[in-house]
């Protein structure tokens, strides 16, 4: 990359860095937003002088090489302890003053760290989250901002040296300080040349001997290799001295590291820009993937809802008060079901496992499973449909929770970030709730206009059937048969003719006697006549489906929260963030994978 992308994509870009990072949880290092924020400082301020950062391990001498690069002030303190240097110390020269405060207090430079004036002398430790600066008048380094660094070394100094790792990208050059005990460490030597070359930066070494004796010819043609795997520009080796605690050098000691600084340094922008970019395709790579994984658990999370959704015969057999389903119980007993295995086999099953499901009726049919208790014989419809509908929500929430949970959206982010997916609210809102008792409501009127209906039209038939079955239990019947599975588009044709060949077939099958069976004849002729398609026959099934609505709209609600959960975690494509992130790789040549 040669031309800088739009400025006002890098800015969003830096605007953004924090959202990345916790509300969306994409890894986006601190390096890497502050690689953002240079590129826009040199935009800003293209003649500021150079950042020249002191970095390397614990004791390894930094804040001495710092000090006497102050023409022996002792800014930073020096000590026979180690991690002494907790937070950044920035020396600049009194030329750049005014620029430099200005830049410092639009937090336009080294942003994130409150500055702090110190005086030379002071014998700074640095503070994690502050920026201490003290201004001088070396003239060798008035076109240089020197940055005495904490260790980024040692597993002790975690925090500190992430703050070094941090602000690698704002350094132009490097001056790497190495103790006796590392000079052969290879690892440390790869590291830091891997980030460096990274963000373009220059590199000096500074092998400091803490050792006494006489350096052989093998040690430098050593430390000459060593110079070479940094690729460092040059290097030099400070001589040992007695004593402990801060130390001048000799003079002449750092007139090549000097040199070194006051040479015009490289442009960095392409190398910052390039980073950055990789960082930006990496992340929308990412970002496409949990799109997709998105997306399959949306499709899961409605088909949960699906599978889970009562049916309109389940809703109205849930719906049946104690009264009904003492009806119910009397009439199977009267019709002998446990005697219609072979009509059973022939194609009703899903009817019988149905009224299996109706806790009395459950307890009288053949192998029937544990059912939860009937309500009480007082309850009315109101209670027993809002107990009913809260179950079932309280069992699709644990469903769609575990759908969620066992995601591969859900399985990736735990992996990456250790986030789980949020608990799902099982509570309904106010319009729910009376939407439900209107709906319940309405049920209880259908049902009781609805066995007036009956009572109307078979008026007459004998005792028999009236009495051994009871016309309100029959018209419950009428409703299951006429709907028995999930709701579909049943013409009034194909109801008449499910309630006929059914309860013909029962009456068939379950042997009963031929006076009970011909007035159960004549009951089925006046259903199929003057009952299905009424008024009153499609106000029940209406109603039933209003409360198996409420049910299914807080069921998809339930959905809808889980994949609003996910989906928090994905960044939209038309998000000026993601526009801004794909303007970089595009500007970068980068295809998505």
């Amino acid at each position: 990359m040669s031309d800088l992308p739009t400025p006002d994509a890098l800015r969003t870009i830096a605007r953004s860095a924090s959202r990345l990072r916790t509300a969306l949880r994409f890894e986006w290092p601190p390096a890497t937003h502050h690689a953002v924020l240079r590129i826009l400082l040199d935009e800003r301020a293209p003649n500021l002088p150079q950042l020249v950062g002191i970095v390397g391990g614990a004791s390894s001498g930094k804040s001495t090489l710092f000090n006497n690069l102050l023409e022996g002030h002792e800014v930073s303190r020096v000590t026979v302890r180690g991690h002494i240097t907790l937070g950044p110390i920035l020396a600049c020269h009194e030329r750049n003053r005014s620029g430099v405060e200005q830049l410092l207090a639009e937090g336009a430079l080294l942003p994130g760290f409150e500055p702090i004036r110190a005086e030379l002398d002071d014998r700074l430790t640095g503070e994690p989250e502050r920026l201490a600066v003290v201004y001088h008048s070396v003239d060798p380094l008035a076109d240089v901002l020197l940055l005495d660094l904490p260790d980024f070394t040692s597993e002790s100094a975690r925090t500190e040296g992430d703050i070094t790792l941090a602000l690698l990208p704002w350094l132009d050059r490097l001056l790497m300080v190495v103790d006796h005990e590392r000079w052969f460490d290879r690892q440390s030597f790869t590291t830091l040349r891997a980030e460096s070359v990274r963000f373009g930066q220059q590199r000096w070494v500074l092998f400091n001997r803490t050792r006494e004796g006489e350096l052989s010819d093998d040690d430098r043609r050593r430390l000459r290799q060593q110079s070479e795997r940094l690729d460092a520009t040059g290097a030099t080796i400070l001589e040992f001295r007695r004593g402990r605690g801060f130390r001048r050098f000799p003079p002449g000691t750092l007139d090549e590291p000097v040199e070194f600084l006051a040479r015009s340094g490289p442009r960095r922008q392409p190398q910052l820009l390039d980073h950055v970019a990789r960082c930006a395709n990496d992340l929308l790579n990412q970002n496409q993937q949990r799109r997709a994984a998105r997306d399959k658990l949306q499709d899961a999370l409605r088909a949960v809802v699906d599978r889970t959704l009562p049916s309109r015969a389940e809703c109205m057999a849930a719906l049946m008060t104690a009264e009904e389903r003492r009806q119910l119980e009397v009439l199977w007993r009267a019709l002998r079901v446990d005697q219609t295995r072979v009509w059973l086999a022939g194609g009703t099953r899903r009817l019988y496992g149905l009224l299996r499901q109706v806790p009395l009726l459950g307890t009288v049919l053949p192998r029937a499973k544990a059912q939860e208790a009937a309500p009480p014989p007082q309850a009315d419809r109101v209670t027993i449909g809002t107990s009913y509908v809260h179950a079932m929500h309280r069992r699709q929430s644990v469903e769609v929770g575990r759908v969620a949970a066992a995601s591969v959206f859900w399985d990736e982010i735990r992996r990456w970030t250790g986030l789980a997916p949020p608990q799902l609210e099982t509570s309904t809102e106010q319009a729910d709730r009376a939407e439900l008792e209107s709906a319940l409501r309405a049920f209880d009127a259908a049902v009781s206009r609805w066995n007036a209906k009956v009572e109307s039209e078979c008026h007459g038939l004998g005792p028999h059937l009236r009495g051994a079955a009871g016309l309100g239990a029959l018209g419950l019947l009428i409703v299951l048969f006429a709907a028995p599975g999930p709701v579909t588009a049943l013409t009034l044709v194909a109801a008449k003719g499910a309630v006929g060949a059914a309860l013909g077939q029962l009456v068939a099958a379950s042997g009963a006697g031929a006076v009970f069976g011909k007035h159960l004849h004549r009951f089925v002729t006046a259903a199929q006549e003057k009952l299905i398609g009424s008024p009153e026959f499609n106000a029940v099934q209406d109603s039933a489906d209003a409360v198996r609505a409420v049910i299914e709209t807080r069921a998809r609600r339930l959905a809808d929260t889980a994949v609003s959960h996910a989906a928090a975690l994905v960044l939209p494509g038309a998000d000026p963030l993601h526009s801004a992130l794909d303007h970089l790789r595009a500007a970068a040549n980068m295809e998505p994978t």
